[in-house]
């Protein structure tokens, strides 16, 4: 199944503005600039098969893989249909591992956050904040 374009550049749109955010939220030196480009898409399955899931078929599962040389803090959030988010949290991801996040009735959104690891810093949403943010019609 794939996506509408629309979806997409929603998607992308998401990602490049809300996804880097960890790093704007910094002093902005070019190392921590860098930090924001480290999580990358490096795949994603409709109807795959999911054991927390009571029905598989409608299920969307994201794969975020770090790119990067440092070891990252994850947080990701994947959109059910109902509009609710399912948020993920990975600690000290090292370079070459990948955050794998799901939806059970996905709408093939999600959103993430990542930071240096350990940086606390740089605080991640809560689930609240991102359903607060995030649920409303046309977000």
């Amino acid at each position: 199944m794939r996506l509408p374009m629309k979806n997409l550049l929603y998607i992308i749109a998401l990602v490049t503005l809300f996804g880097a955010n960890a790093g704007f939220a910094q002093e902005g030196t070019k190392q921590e600039e860098d930090l924001t480009q480290c999580l990358k898409k490096s795949s994603s399955e409709w109807a795959s098969t999911c054991g927390s899931c009571y029905n598989s078929s409608k299920s969307y599962r994201i794969n975020l893989k770090n790119v990067c040389s440092e070891n990252l803090d994850v947080k990701v959030a994947v959109q059910e249909r109902s509009m609710k988010w399912r948020t993920f949290n990975q600690n000290n991801l090292a370079p070459g591992d990948t955050i794998s996040s799901y939806a059970c009735e996905g709408t093939g959104k999600y959103l993430f956050w990542n930071r240096k690891a350990g940086d606390k810093t740089i605080v991640f949403p809560t689930d609240e904040e991102i359903e607060k943010e995030f649920s409303k019609p046309g977000k």
